[in-house]
């Protein structure tokens, strides 16, 4: 097997999308919460509001844009309700081109520190110079099971890698072509096309890899959390990425990967491969009561599923069973005479006997006399 990095002409490693959450009540002065909407613009703005454009209100959050983000603010109530941050902080993708992969200097809207603001998403890319287009007539060896692939006119353009849904993502297009790409939905961005001209000399033969991690995926899975884990985050890049290996869709490859004898295939991979520890899930333990109020539920729906109600003898036959079943080859069998069940049913049969051997009995008369109201029946009729 034949691994070697990609050569490149020339190489950006940079963070393009940062997705941030903060919780206003860390940055309170006082342990009173913040209920008022115009409060947390006053207190916690530390931008003039007035460089800052109104977008609109979505799911629940007015959002601005200001130079260097977008961000939406929630009400602490409703937030609170909604079991939500109070804030969410898009970055633009021009501000995290001029930060360093420590992010020095990274604009936050309320100051404090990076452990004050949560990681929603981040996307980790690496844009190359190459005249050799990895994408067409290119596989992909990877630990993801899908792979979505788009092409026009014979060259490929995008491949993902993984669903987004997952939280984990891995793609690649060719970044020439969206930077060129001019629509109604998505305009070209000559200050984007500025930005990539002055660091590789021309937007020709750019090409795109980006590893695309949310929240629900880096945070279960990793223990990432805030900024404050941003150093695990591009571990977490090389623990993923570096298992993608790129070879050339050829027939003697094909031949290769069909035999089931990938480590024969001549291939590139885009990152050195470096194992991060992933967290340790704890597995759900169901309480006893959830266990016990389990088995009487299916008892009970098992029991209406029949044209006749067991009997008590039955009912236990079943449990008996069940014993068994759980302590194997042990002696588990439940004797009819011991159940308390069985000794209060008993028990109640045995009165029903007094009474009807002693009609003339004081017990007997007490009854018919405390039946006879409620059942319109004689004690004779009853027992």
């Amino acid at each position: 097997m034949a691994i070697n990095k990609i050569i490149t002409e020339k190489t950006l490693n940079y963070i393009e999308t940062l997705y941030l959450y903060a919780n206003l009540q860390d940055f309170h002065p006082s342990e009173d919460p913040i209920g008022s909407y115009t409060d947390v613009l006053n207190l916690y703005f530390d931008k003039n509001l007035s460089l800052s454009k109104f977008l609109g209100t979505s799911h629940g959050r007015d959002w601005y844009q200001l130079p260097n983000y977008r961000i939406g603010i929630m009400e602490y109530d409703k937030a609170k309700i909604a079991n939500q941050f109070n804030i969410e902080i898009q970055y633009t993708q021009a501000h995290m081109f001029e930060l360093g992969s420590a992010l020095h200097g990274l604009d936050l809207p309320f100051g404090g520190e990076f452990e004050n603001y949560h990681i929603k998403r981040v996307d980790v890319s690496q844009i190359v110079k190459t005249p050799v287009d990895y994408l067409t007539n290119h596989n992909y060896i990877s630990p993801y099971r899908a792979m979505d692939r788009f092409s026009k006119n014979g060259r490929t353009e995008t491949v993902y890698l993984g669903h987004r849904k997952n939280g984990n993502v891995f793609r690649m297009y060719n970044k020439t072509i969206e930077l060129q790409t001019d629509t109604k939905d998505h305009p070209i961005n000559y200050k984007k096309i500025e930005l990539f001209s002055r660091y590789f000399g021309s937007i020709e033969d750019l090409y795109t890899f980006e590893l695309e991690l949310h929240r629900r995926y880096l945070k279960p899975t990793f223990g990432i959390d805030t900024l404050m884990d941003l150093e695990k985050v591009y571990k977490v890049h090389k623990e993923i990425v570096g298992k993608v290996r790129i070879y050339e869709d050829n027939d003697h490859n094909k031949m290769l990967i069909n035999a089931n004898h990938r480590d024969r295939v001549e291939s590139l991979c885009f990152v050195e491969y470096e194992e991060f520890k992933r967290v340790q899930k704890k597995k759900y333990k169901p309480s006893e009561s959830y266990m016990i109020d389990k088995a009487v539920s299916t008892f009970e729906k098992y029991e209406k599923s029949l044209e006749e109600p067991l009997s008590i003898g039955g009912k236990l036959v079943i449990v008996d069973t069940i014993l068994s079943r759980i302590f194997g080859s042990m002696d588990v069998s439940i004797e009819l005479e011991d159940s308390a069940y069985v000794k209060e049913y008993n028990s109640f049969m045995d009165k029903t006997k007094i009474l009807r051997d002693n009609q003339d009995d004081q017990l007997f008369r007490e009854a018919n006399k405390a039946f006879a109201p409620i059942m319109l029946q004689t004690a004779d009729e009853v027992f």
